[in-house]
């Protein structure tokens, strides 16, 4: 097998392994309700609880629930003003980047799978 074939390969496994935890986290479809939330406001500052609550179909201790997951898992950020806390995506912090360069990667390396297999056949 080529060996800049095996290299490849190794990283795009390393690179998965990076971004497993966090499409795991992004497969609950409370949180995915919850980002879709985020990315409609278009980064205006920010959304409160409530706001998030009034466009999901679960309460208001359901969503601090999952935005706690979403900010500890490095997927959103917060800003405090007060007692009022704004969640956003912080497109340039985030954890989501592995993921996207995992996708990124996905076609290329499966063509790649596939032309190493057809060599060997």
């Amino acid at each position: 097998m080529d060996q800049t074939f095996i290299l490849e390969k190794q990283k795009f496994i390393e690179n998965y392994k990076l971004a497993r935890p966090i499409m795991t986290i992004l497969g609950d479809e409370v949180r995915q309700e919850i980002l879709l939330a985020l990315i409609e406001t278009g980064g205006t500052g920010g959304v409160r609880v409530g706001e998030i609550q009034k466009k999901s179909h679960v309460s208001r201790s359901t969503v601090s629930h999952h935005l706690k997951v979403l900010l500890n898992a490095g997927i959103i950020s917060v800003r405090h003003e007060g007692t009022k806390n704004y969640y956003y995506i912080d497109f340039n912090d985030t954890t989501v980047k592995p993921v996207i360069l995992f996708w990124q990667q996905a076609e290329p390396m499966l063509k790649r799978c596939i032309e190493e297999r057809e060599k060997r056949l």
